[in-house]
């Protein structure tokens, strides 16, 4: 999935389609998957939302994972 694409999809989705994701965010204190909002919550404005920068969140996750830059 390309990083256009990444970003606009909810959050709920990238959740159910890369379990690391998870398990990154709850490392920075974000419980996504028992929140309601994620049903159509990007990730982008998650970010934003918790304070979070994207862009270093999107490298670590890369480093998880095989993701486009």
């Amino acid at each position: 999935m390309d990083r256009e694409a990444l970003l606009r999809t909810p959050v709920r989705v990238l959740l159910s389609e890369h379990p690391s994701l998870m398990r990154l965010l709850e490392e920075h204190g974000v419980h996504c998957g028992e929140c309601f909002i994620a049903e159509r919550e990007t990730l982008a404005q998650m970010a934003v939302m918790h304070h979070l920068n994207l862009d270093a969140l999107l490298d670590e996750w890369a480093q998880r994972e095989s993701l486009p830059d």
